[in-house]
């Protein structure tokens, strides 16, 4: 009861006022500089999976015993064409030593496990140049916001990974090779400093998008949103109506502790907004997405 009623109150923590933000506005500034960005185009491209695509992912998954359940890959289902305007993404994910200055200058709770913990009392955790995990959606979005930026939405997110020609993974189609292209199936039990797999990253140089720790996206999750377009081009999409503390929210690219059936770019999974784990971080955008409150 008690982890709950603190949760509880982490919506009103993100809504900073005109002076909090002016405060800790230097702090912010200094964290900017730290963050590389790799612009993406505005542009169409397709996202989702073909049902095809997705029987041979699901038949795939089976054959090594991923536990993923058919209706996930349905989740994927039809393919179709996203419009997005140009923005920018974190070339890598935020690190703990960027989330530090954050807690630092906002007085923010630290990073917590899933059982509560300290997350930055684990050594195999509080590296100042691993991908902060520990943390909620509603720390995440709060970090972005406070550098001026945002959470990327899910089909932010699947554009930066898949690029406009619909790879399967950020470097290709190829299967994921363990300590080549990715963090993943437990080789190394733990994240892992951000960029460490050059042969994994996207074309454009946006790194761990498969792999290290899963990542937060802006949307709520909803198994069906991809089937409620109309035929048409979906422009710069996104399924948050409000901030609300129950509805499931959107993770993507799989991390160090599961397998490779998880780092499809493609896939679709969900975590709720108020926990955190050991298994999720974030990377961020700009601009701002706009969010209907």
């Amino acid at each position: 009861m008690k982890r709950f009623c603190f949760a509880i109150v982490i919506p009103i923590l993100i809504l900073y006022t005109n002076s909090a933000v002016s405060e800790v506005n230097d702090a912010a500034q200094q964290v900017l500089t730290t963050i590389e960005w790799v612009s993406i185009p505005e542009g169409t491209f397709l996202m989702g999976s073909t049902p095809e695509e997705a029987k041979a992912a699901y038949e795939d998954a089976k054959l090594r015993s991923s536990m993923l359940e058919q209706h996930t890959f349905h989740a994927e289902l039809p393919r179709h064409p996203v419009y997005l305007s140009a923005y920018e993404i974190s070339r890598y994910e935020i690190t703990n030593a960027q989330y530090r200055a954050f807690v630092e200058a906002t007085d923010r709770p630290t990073p917590r496990g899933h059982n509560g913990e300290e997350t930055w009392a684990d050594e195999t955790l509080n590296g100042d140049t691993q991908p902060v995990v520990g943390v909620t959606w509603f720390d995440a979005q709060a970090f972005a916001e406070w550098i001026g930026g945002s959470l990327p939405t899910e089909a932010q997110w699947e554009r930066a990974a898949r690029g406009a020609e619909g790879r399967t993974y950020p470097w290709g189609n190829t299967p994921p090779k363990a300590r080549q292209h990715a963090n993943f199936a437990r080789r190394y039990n733990r994240p892992i400093p951000v960029g460490q797999f050059p042969k994994g990253e996207s074309p454009n140089g946006i790194a761990d998008l498969a792999g290290n720790v899963w990542e937060w996206c802006l949307d709520e999750y909803s198994p069906t949103f991809y089937q409620q377009h109309n035929g048409g081009t979906f422009q710069d999409p996104l399924n948050l109506r409000f901030r609300d503390v129950l509805r499931a929210r959107v993770i993507r690219g799989g991390a160090w502790d599961v397998g490779r059936a998880f780092l499809r770019s493609s896939l679709r999974f969900k975590f709720y907004p108020l926990d955190s784990t050991h298994t999720i971080g974030f990377r961020v955008v700009r601009p701002r997405p706009k969010i209907k409150e």
